[in-house]
């Protein structure tokens, strides 16, 4: 039985992740921040937690001295706020950049030593840190990300895998939700597969690569975009 730990279990995906894990007799631990998700599994232990605050692992690691160390971390957390460089803030480029970069760069570092050895690291990259976006700032964090697993696989080789998801726009996401019909449109017709992945796919991709099959998967950005190349 292992012990699955989800950083944003409340996001788009987070539910349908949680779901595959519990029903493989595994125990996860899912994080929220501001409110829990709406299809909370009572299977799951759901952890408050606001990952910008450097303080946010200690809750983290008071639970996993005393439930054993981490065989799993998938990192969901993100923000996308679908602005141009001229829309942004100077507060808000922080608070994206926190968001969706430095505090994953925080929890990993933290986190290490309650790794099992051959555990996994997931991060929720996108296709935007590959190909750009309307809004760079969030593209930018999203390309830091791949950097920071391609750099971690090769130092870390021995302790952990460390695997990124670079997804285009996921059917019935938050993302999606968000976005005007024409819009959605165009990522669905400008894909060669003229569909959009659902959250129930991209999560078997995620669980997939937590299983021994996938053991010589590291270091890896794994596109999921139906074969767009631009």
């Amino acid at each position: 039985m292992r012990n699955i730990l989800v950083i944003g279990g409340s996001s788009s995906i987070g539910d349908s992740i949680e779901k595959l894990f519990v029903e493989n007799g595994d125990n996860v631990f899912s994080t929220y921040h501001s409110s829990l998700p709406k299809n909370a599994n009572d299977r799951v232990t759901s952890i408050n937690l606001d990952i910008t605050s450097r303080d946010a692992s200690s809750s983290l690691i008071e639970i996993f001295d005393k439930k054993g160390k981490v065989d799993a971390l998938i990192i969901l957390a993100g923000i996308l706020p679908g602005k141009s460089i001229e829309e942004y803030s100077n507060d808000k480029i922080e608070e994206v950049i926190n968001t969706n970069f430095t505090s994953h760069i925080h929890l990993i570092k933290t986190l290490t030593p309650y790794l099992n050895i051959d555990s996994n690291i997931i991060i929720m990259s996108s296709i935007s840190g590959i190909r750009g976006s309307f809004d760079p700032v969030y593209a930018a964090t999203k390309a830091a990300l791949i950097g920071l697993v391609k750099s971690l696989a090769l130092w870390n080789k021995d302790k952990y895998k460390i695997n990124a998801v670079a997804p285009s726009l996921i059917e019935e996401s938050s993302m999606f939700f968000g976005m005007s019909k024409k819009r959605r449109d165009f990522h669905k017709n400008n894909s060669p597969s003229k569909k959009l992945i659902s959250k129930s796919q991209i999560s078997k991709i995620i669980f997939n690569i937590c299983e021994s099959d996938s053991k010589y998967c590291n270091g890896e950005i794994i596109e999921i975009n139906g074969g767009t190349s631009f």
